[in-house]
């Protein structure tokens, strides 16, 4: 409902507001709508998308408006689009494993995929994945190198291990400078610290070993509803 209501008002102010008040309205409404995205059903994303632009459409084929207001179309068109880029990963997921709506999208979680052994952050290869707890499996997508993306399952009955391992990495601390203010800090994670601390999610079958990157209470949390879902599993 909060969704429509945002929609009508982008609308009503497309035709009776000036550019300036337009773009204010419109690009407030879409980064509310960006923000609160995964309350709402995909289509209805995809909707808050084509809106602005539609209504431009008819605005200057019926000669209303200026260069402003297509300027206040753009922008909050773009902004729904990078809110869309980070949920279009999560709905294919739901798709392709015959789930759908919100609730669904809002359970996958996006980990980073860890290729090789763990022994220092930045030394590790690694690519988003996004998985997801559904009917007594686990369902996360890789991409692989020359291979595109892959989607790997496999039983929760399967698991022999699921722990969140903490790595300790020596590193020469790195002291801010001058020149730091006008170039980027490449070493930011080493200012003043002479360790790194860092989590991995570390899940095992009988024949593999999956690694997961990510913060600390993401992976834990993961860990939890993994835990949960077998003991329900179990019983």
């Amino acid at each position: 409902m909060v969704a429509l209501i945002l929609l009508s008002v982008m609308v009503f102010s497309r035709f009776f507001l000036n550019p300036l008040l337009y773009f204010f309205v419109v690009e407030g409404c879409m980064i509310f709508l960006v923000v609160t995205r995964r309350r709402y059903e995909f289509w209805l994303l995809i909707l808050s998308m084509i809106t602005p632009i539609s209504t431009e459409a008819v605005a200057l084929f019926a000669g209303i408006g200026t260069v402003g207001h297509i300027f206040g179309t753009l922008v909050s068109s773009i902004t729904m689009l990078l809110g869309l880029i980070d949920e279009i990963p999560r709905e294919r997921l739901i798709r392709r494993i015959n789930l759908k709506g919100r609730s669904n999208r809002s359970r996958v979680q996006t980990l980073m995929f860890t290729f090789g052994e763990v022994s220092r952050l930045e030394k590790l290869q690694m690519s988003p994945a996004h998985v997801i707890v559904s009917a007594g499996r686990l369902y996360f997508t890789l991409k692989l190198p020359y291979e595109g993306e892959t989607l790997m399952s496999f039983s929760l009955n399967e698991l022999k291990e699921t722990a969140v391992h903490q790595v300790i990495s020596e590193n020469k601390p790195y002291y801010p400078r001058l020149r730091d203010l006008f170039i980027p800090v490449r070493n930011v994670r080493s200012i003043g610290k002479p360790r790194h601390y860092d989590y991995f999610l570390v899940i095992k079958t009988a024949d593999n070993v999956w690694t997961f990157y990510e913060e600390p209470k993401t992976l834990l949390n993961f860990q939890k509803e993994i835990e949960e879902a077998m003991k329900k599993r179990r019983s």
